[in-house]
């Protein structure tokens, strides 16, 4: 990852994705490490939403990322660019604009954008997006919350995440797994479910051309968090963690260690899979 020194990524023989709101500048360093991107986000406190209703925000939203886009077709080894989808809905007081989204938008949106990184070379991935929890107790049981009047994203779900790159359909357009994100979601299981589950995010391995891995705990409340655990901390179940190491994908560690020891840790974890 940018975050981490470019020393230390290079010690470790690592390559690294470029943060989503960093400049052509503060990527140069890293240029030679660039495997890929990730595309903003965020406008200040305003997500962006490229399904959005408000046909004035999702035109600036998905040109936010088609310029994200340009911007990593300067970089000759980045040939990926992250996205999130979009807000089915968000409510936060600041988010002023594109509060709620729509599909088929969404599809529109991804399928423009996909033509822009396909000029360039470039590949999107489209990842899976965490289920928020926030402001429930940790009793609160996942089948009885109301998700439909939650803050919400697409793609939270495998069969949706899945779904939509099916039918955008375009060569270019392929899945990003974020592990700690799919946690969040199969914690809206019972517990003795939730193993099963999440293997749901495993049966389109041939989509998955890109991960964000890190560990989370699938057994208790901690992992109604986006945790990102360093890898051997959590409880994601060892046979999943093998089947992401097995992924013909691009695989970024997305961890935010502390010191190199935390970094070998992880790396012995991958080895002993």
């Amino acid at each position: 990852m940018m975050s981490f020194g470019l020393a230390e990524l290079q010690r470790f023989k690592l390559d690294a994705e470029g943060q989503m709101h960093a400049t052509s500048d503060e990527m140069q360093p890293f240029a030679e490490l660039l495997a890929s991107g990730h595309a903003p986000t965020q406008k200040g406190d305003v997500r962006l939403n490229i399904a959005a209703t408000d046909s004035d925000f999702r035109e600036e939203s998905v040109r936010k990322i088609e310029d994200y886009v340009e911007l990593t077709a300067g970089f000759s080894r980045l040939k990926q660019v992250n996205i999130h989808f979009a807000p089915r809905r968000w409510f936060d007081e600041k988010q002023t604009q594109g509060r709620e989204g729509d599909y088929d938008l969404l599809i529109d949106a991804i399928r423009r954008i996909a033509g822009v990184a396909s000029d360039r070379g470039i590949e999107i991935v489209c990842e899976n997006h965490a289920r928020y929890w926030t402001g429930l107790t940790e009793d609160a049981s996942g089948h009885e919350v109301d998700w439909d009047n939650r803050d919400s994203y697409f793609g939270a779900s495998p069969e949706e995440w899945i779904g939509i790159c099916e039918e955008v359909d375009r060569p270019n357009v392929l899945l990003c797994l974020d592990t700690s994100h799919a946690c969040t979601y199969v914690n809206t299981f019972p517990e003795p479910q939730r193993a099963k589950a999440l293997e749901a995010f495993l049966v389109r391995p041939d989509l998955i051309s890109h991960v964000h891995w890190s560990d989370n705990y699938l057994y208790d409340a901690r992992g109604r968090a986006d945790s990102h655990a360093l890898l051997g901390e959590g409880t994601l179940p060892t046979e999943f963690h093998r089947a992401i190491r097995a992924l013909n994908a691009t695989i970024l560690v997305e961890t935010f260690p502390n010191n190199a020891e935390e970094i070998e840790s992880q790396l012995r974890f991958i080895d002993e899979l």
